[in-house]
C-alpha cells in the first residue's frame, strides 16, 4: 500500500505554499472560470485575502469578516444566497451593507469561498452590483 496516490484533493495550505503552481494568482484547481471556489472545503481566510487583493480590496475589516462568515454559514447551512437586507439586519448593519462593503453580493460570495451559484443566481447577483463610477467599496474604520 505504499506509494499509492490518495484520491483526496490537496489541502489548501499545501496549495498555498506551492508558489510555482500559483504563479501569483489563485490556481485553477481552486477557482472556476468565474472566480468561484470549486470546493468550499478548500476555503481559508488566507485564500480570501488573496481573492480580496485580486479584487482591489485593500483590507478586510472585522465588519467584512462578519459578513463573509455569515454568508458562508448561511450557504453551508441552507445552500442558498441570504437575502441582503435580512443578512445586514441580522448583523446590525445598514440594509445596504453588502454594496457598501463589497460592491455587491457576487464579490462577498467569492470571498466566502462559495461555489458558482449557477447562471440564474449569478446574473441576479451581478445585477445587484454597485453601478460603475460609484467608487471603491468603503472600509469601516
Amino acid at each position: 500500500m505504499t506509494n499509492q496516490k490518495s484520491s483526496q484533493q490537496p489541502r489548501v495550505d499545501a496549495v498555498m505554499r506551492d508558489e510555482e503552481r500559483l504563479d501569483g494568482r489563485l490556481h485553477s484547481d481552486v477557482l472556476d472560470e468565474y472566480g468561484f471556489f470549486k470546493d468550499p472545503e478548500l476555503w481559508t481566510r488566507d485564500l480570501a485575502l488573496r481573492v480580496a487583493a485580486e479584487m482591489d480590496l485593500d483590507e478586510l475589516s472585522d465588519t467584512h469578516w462578519r459578513v463573509i462568515d455569515q454568508v458562508r454559514a448561511d450557504y453551508l447551512d441552507s445552500g442558498m444566497l441570504p437575502v441582503q437586507p435580512t443578512l445586514c439586519h441580522e448583523l446590525d448593519l445598514d440594509p445596504d451593507c453588502i454594496q457598501r462593503l463589497f460592491g455587491g453580493p457576487i464579490d462577498v460570495w467569492r470571498l466566502a469561498g462559495l461555489p458558482n451559484p449557477g447562471e440564474e443566481a449569478r446574473t441576479y447577483m451581478e445585477n445587484q452590483e454597485a453601478p460603475e463610477g460609484q467608487g471603491t467599496p468603503q472600509v469601516p474604520r
